[in-house]
């Protein structure tokens, strides 16, 4: 295999610079020739969002490039496959935010690597397909692809002021279900460790536990109480948090998430219920999710309205 089909077919990203020959070329040509694909399969990593002109983001095939800039291309974008709007699961719709039961292993927004397969790109679809102008869509809590649950979208038009802000900052209650390995404490255990923020690469950056030293440090605040001890594990829910806090503060309790740090691999975390009042209406939003196999309690069944697509790890 040659270095060049060996780019074709890398997971990681290619980059590169313009030349002098290249100047003026359009984004699907230069791609096909760097990377010996063809013209449709260049335009389809382009179209998925796989492909940058310095730290921006190009979805249209046809634009050209300029001698000098610096491209990056993450090629195995072409293989992801998109969402079908009409298969989104709503579980509450009003005129400013939208809440999706997103499955395991589908990204609730754009990742570095694309934007396509993720319900983010699907909620913007099916906004347009109902006569949206230029719909935007705004994730409010952050919730890893290899998770499951409840994902909160902010969403406007074009014509439409910003009121994003305004829900990222409302206090809500949130609660989260856990399936942990390890000993766990007694019945309820608090873990008020602070978090630190990592910005890197315009990827919305990354968490971690703070450090002493560290300058800004976030208060988190992460309560787990038992539901069922499962052999092993632990199946415990947990109330006032982010999915990341609970990662960061499960670890520091000397447990893990089933699923934690395991390529592929289903994360047994699940966004159970949000509530929150409507900051524009007024209105009380009240939501709970399906609950997957491995989120049930010893002589639960799996209900019949699971969402299509989710995966379970012993259902």
């Amino acid at each position: 295999m040659t270095s060049q089909t060996s780019a074709a077919h890398a997971s990681g990203p290619v980059r590169f610079r313009v030349v002098s020959v290249e100047d003026g070329m359009m984004l699907r040509q230069l791609l096909g020739k760097r990377l010996k694909v063809s013209p449709t399969v260049a335009a389809e990593i382009v179209r998925a969002g796989g492909a940058y002109v310095g730290i921006v983001r190009m979805c249209v095939p046809t634009v050209r490039v300029t001698e000098g800039e610096r491209v990056t291309v993450y090629p195995r974008a072409a293989e992801i496959t998109a969402i079908d709007p009409g298969a989104l699961r709503l579980l509450h719709r009003d005129e400013q935010c939208v809440i999706v039961e997103k499955p395991h292993g589908v990204p609730a927004a754009a990742t570095r690597a694309a934007n396509r397969g993720t319900l983010a790109q699907a909620l913007v679809q099916r906004l347009e397909a109902e006569g949206v102008l230029r719909p935007y869509v705004g994730l409010v809590h952050n919730l890893p692809a290899a998770a499951a649950g409840l994902a909160l979208f902010t969403i406007r038009g074009q014509a439409t002021e910003s009121f994003y802000r305004s829900f990222a900052e409302l206090p809500m209650h949130r609660r989260h279900r856990v399936r942990l390995r390890g000993g766990f404490p007694g019945e309820r255990v608090v873990c008020e460790a602070p978090l630190c923020h990592l910005l890197t690469g315009g990827t919305g950056g990354s968490w971690r536990l703070a450090r002493a030293g560290d300058r800004e440090q976030l208060a988190a605040r992460s309560e787990f109480s038992k539901l069922a001890e499962l052999g092993e594990e632990t199946l415990a829910v947990v109330d006032g948090s982010s999915a990341e806090a609970i990662r960061l503060h499960a670890r520091a309790l000397g447990l893990a998430i089933v699923g934690e740090d395991e390529p592929s691999a289903t994360l047994c975390l699940l966004a159970e219920a949000l509530a929150f009042t409507q900051p524009r209406s007024g209105a009380a939003v009240a939501v709970s999710a399906s609950l997957p196999g491995w989120a049930l309690l010893p002589g639960e069944v799996l209900a019949s309205g699971a969402p299509p697509g989710l995966t379970d790890v012993d259902a």
